[in-house]
């Protein structure tokens, strides 16, 4: 191996100005520390994608879950409610629907009166119980509606 001296009496291989005064072996060492690091970092780097992966799709299920949660509880409540006022027909999917129905009617600037009038068509209540029906759901379901329940 040969040696450059500075004044300051120090030893140093590999600077740049005189790379060729260091051996093949350091030349090789040097490349081969420079390949681990490169392959530590792609390694590093598939890692950290794979848990950011990993951390977006846990968080995706709980937010899935979390909503589901919500929707069921809202469901229930909407039910138990319907019930409590004897109004009953189609199935539990077919009340939920209603629910919804109402809610898009409303959110769409249908006016209260028009969307009884739907209700009662598409569930086969009467006008009271189709008032009630959607007096029931815009509060759980689409609060953003329940200001248009007293114009009528």
């Amino acid at each position: 191996m040969t040696t450059v001296h500075f004044s300051g009496g120090t030893s140093l291989c590999g600077l740049v100005l005189f790379a060729g005064a260091c051996s093949d072996t350091d030349t090789e060492n040097a490349n081969s520390t420079d390949t681990s690091a490169s392959s530590t970092r792609e390694i590093a780097s598939s890692v950290a994608s794979e848990v950011q992966g990993s951390a977006s799709a846990a968080a995706s299920s709980v937010k899935a879950t979390a909503s589901a949660a919500v929707g069921n509880v809202q469901d229930t409540a909407y039910l138990q409610a319907l019930e409590s006022q004897n109004i009953s027909f189609g199935s539990t999917e077919d009340r939920v629907a209603a629910a919804r129905t109402a809610c898009d009617e409303l959110s769409g600037d249908t006016s209260l009166d028009a969307t009884r009038v739907k209700i009662a068509e598409t569930t086969g209540l009467d006008d009271a119980q189709s008032r009630t029906l959607i007096n029931i759901a815009v509060p759980i379901y689409c609060t953003t509606n329940v200001g248009k329940l007293t114009v009528n």
